[in-house]
């Protein structure tokens, strides 16, 4: 019995400690705050992935989830490290950047698809991503999916 006692206090002893090791390591969030900012990313995603982007604000997941958006952004940005608002427009950019590299749409239809209210908007806003406009982009990407010839290399590049 003395033996199944000093096993169960170390275990609990041991308990007590990992959880407060856990804290002090630097857990910054609860395990719901965690699931609750995965399903915002989730919806996020989900919105933007849509071949048409709707028109949606944060305000509009965080209504979905049924929390308010100051709770949301607050445990949102806990959990990334972002704004979710900078999230939002990393995920578009990473949408515009896939478009523009398939030759099949111009940059009006990617404008158009992603919820900008006119080319000149997108083309701004683009910029102010990439640094370069969505046809130099568009440009560079043409080249990089240029074909070489066998003697050449062989190979996409």
């Amino acid at each position: 019995m003395k033996i199944q006692r000093a096993f169960l206090d170390f275990l609990l002893a041991l308990t007590e400690n990992l959880s407060s090791y856990a804290q002090q390591k630097g857990t910054k969030y609860s395990e719901s705050e965690a699931k609750t900012s995965r399903l915002i990313a989730t919806l996020i995603k989900k919105n933007i992935d849509q071949k048409e982007i709707p028109l949606f604000s944060f305000e509009d997941i965080c209504q979905k989830v049924g929390i308010s958006s100051g709770y949301g952004h607050r445990t949102f940005k806990k959990v990334y490290g972002v704004t979710p608002l900078h999230y939002i427009e990393s995920q578009k950019y990473n949408k515009a950047k896939r478009l523009l590299g398939s030759p099949e749409y111009s940059i009006e239809d990617i404008s158009y698809l992603m919820g900008a209210s006119s080319t000149s908007n997108f083309t701004k806003q683009f910029k102010k991503w990439a640094g370069i406009t969505p046809s130099r982009y568009q440009r560079q990407m043409k080249q990089k999916r240029r074909v070489r010839t066998l003697k050449e290399s062989g190979y996409f590049e």
